[in-house]
């Protein structure tokens, strides 16, 4: 009977740890920032359902509708943006994992991109004061 109740008092500290571990939904709203490939500074914001990037250097911005898949994975579909070049990608999505934690400091993640020439990239999300 011991052998039992320890192991439910393991599996119930395990299970709260794990939650604790991925919440995520302090990412779901907010001000964020990171850096891109070519070292551009990127400013996110970030609302309840859509996600606005943009390029402090060229001043180029992009509109993302956001969909929360679970606490800590979202789909980015590009629905505007003031560069011609990048308006191919319009009403394409892209997939990110948040793959670390660093709480108040922001996330790691990971992103499957549709984009070609970037296929599959991470890096560290940032969080900002608001």
């Amino acid at each position: 009977m011991k052998q039992m109740t320890f192991l439910f008092l393991l599996i119930v500290i395990s299970v709260r740890s794990y939650s604790q571990d991925t919440n995520c939904t302090q990412y779901h709203r907010g001000k964020f920032t990171y850096t891109d490939s070519a070292n551009n500074i990127i400013i996110v914001k970030r609302k309840k359902n859509f996600q606005v990037e943009t390029n402090q250097t060229t001043n180029v911005w992009i509109n993302f509708r956001i969909t929360w898949k679970s606490d800590c994975e979202y789909q980015l579909e590009q629905v505007g943006t003031n560069s011609k070049a990048r308006r191919k990608y319009n009403h394409t999505f892209t997939t990110t994992i948040i793959s670390k934690l660093l709480g108040e400091a922001g996330y790691e993640y990971t992103c499957a991109c549709k984009d070609p020439a970037v296929a599959k990239i991470s890096g560290v999300m940032k969080k900002l004061g608001e």
